[in-house]
């Protein structure tokens, strides 16, 4: 890959670079510009915060404006410094002057500042693998400066992981549910006065139909994640791919361009022929475009509906229909919230044709009556039990037996998944 600037920029990183290296441990933590108002036109390092996955750091630089970084776009080393050669750049009021790490891949990040710019200097655990790149300002997000560094052996290990669910699944006989919680990490999803986050109602409560459904004879439910981290679209459904899931759930929630104007909840199945109406598409064109919040590039996407045999295809999307119409059956049993009917749309995350998938949008989060329901612990566990439920009846009318056939194989074993 090339560097992402000019030859003279990037002679002065270089040599910016070896002068740390070479006096690293006489730089002083404390060289941080002065913070506050800036100078009229000048840029400013406005954030700097990490979020750590099962598979590593992903470390974010916030900007006023957009910049220009000097640093490989990707290798591996026990340190990493991106430059800035931006003069006259200053640090935001509350921006810290170090963060101090203690995960499996990024020990500290320090910001050093000087006449010619800021540089970051980034002290990885030998073997970590990194890959820079820079992310637009869009909507409520400035300009962003991504450092995504993986921990050694991660990969393996998160594989490892998989086949071991996989092999258990087929030993104790037992049905595989993947909970998919929406969003997370940078991708904060829809948001509600308050402010509430879509990520977080998602995960609370992918967490609660994961702990309902792991006390059903039968039933194993593993989550995507299980924590406050971005994964990509397409990856969601290939983490259940490689585990053998039955079922594919992912957990949203709604939200409408005008506040408080929409309610109730709905589930989704996929559409391979567009969605059902304006709404529904303009739902999923903003569902889909999490990978790029993320920093995923489109062409990142794989065409798996595309290339796999039709009857499969067809077969899947009549059992994710009536796994979608179950679920909303058992939903309306809450009459806090109306229900607003099955739906189709394109979203990425349910291309796979491996099981049935059903995209739950539990409720509207900028609904000033709905986002109480929806950040409130009691809700969450009957949306969750209602859920649970669901799934229980799709698979008695599908016909498939939960109780393991096996009756020396015993109780499905819980998930410990990335928790």
């Amino acid at each position: 890959m090339t560097l992402r600037t000019n030859p003279s920029l990037l002679a002065r990183g270089l040599a910016a670079v070896l002068g740390l290296a070479c006096s690293l441990s006489l730089a002083p933590v404390a060289a941080h510009a002065q913070s506050g108002a800036a100078p009229t036109g000048a840029v400013q390092l406005t954030g700097m915060r990490t979020w750590t996955s099962p598979g590593g750091t992903r470390v974010v630089f916030d900007f006023s404006s957009p910049v220009t970084f000097v640093a490989p776009d990707s290798g591996s080393s026990a340190q990493l410094v991106v430059a800035v050669p931006t003069p006259g750049i200053s640090a935001a009021a509350g921006v810290p002057s170090e963060l101090g790490l203690a995960d499996s891949a990024v020990t500290a990040v320090r910001p050093i500042f000087d006449a010619n710019g800021v540089r970051f200097w980034i002290q990885l655990v030998p073997g970590s693998s990194f890959h820079v790149f820079t992310l637009a300002a869009d909507a409520d997000k400035p300009f962003r400066v991504v450092v995504d560094v993986q921990r050694p052996g991660a990969k393996a290990a998160e594989e490892k992981r998989f086949t071991a669910i996989a092999q258990g699944k087929k030993k104790t006989r037992t049905r595989l549910v993947v909970i998919d919680a929406g969003h997370g990490g940078e991708d904060f999803g829809a948001r509600g006065p308050g402010p509430v986050h879509e990520k977080n109602v998602t995960l609370a409560i992918a967490r609660r139909l994961a702990d309902t459904l792991n006390n059903v004879p039968g039933v194993r439910a593993v989550l995507t994640r299980d924590g406050d981290f971005f994964i990509p679209l397409t990856e969601r459904y290939k983490i259940a791919e490689k585990m053998k899931a039955d079922l594919f759930i992912s957990i949203h929630c709604n939200s409408s361009r005008r506040r408080g104007r929409g309610s109730g909840s709905e589930v989704y199945f996929l559409s391979l022929k567009g969605a059902s109406d304006q709404a529904d598409q303009d739902l999923a064109d903003s569902e889909n475009a999490a990978d790029l919040v993320g920093g995923v590039s489109p062409q990142a996407e794989d065409d798996v509906v595309g290339v796999l045999y039709e009857v499969k295809r067809n077969a899947m999307l009549e059992r994710s229909q009536m796994l979608a119409e179950t679920l909303l059956d058992h939903m309306a049993a809450d009459r806090r919230v109306e229900s607003r009917g099955i739906k189709q749309a394109g979203f990425r995350v349910l291309k796979s044709v491996e099981f049935p998938s059903a995209l739950v949008e539990t409720a509207f989060i900028n609904n000033p009556r709905e986002v109480l329901l929806l950040k409130n612990a009691a809700f969450q566990a009957r949306m969750a039990n209602q859920l649970a439920t669901g799934v229980r009846a799709y698979f008695a009318k599908a016909g498939i037996s939960l109780a393991p056939n096996d009756s020396s194989s015993g109780a499905p074993a819980a998930d410990t998944g990335s928790r």
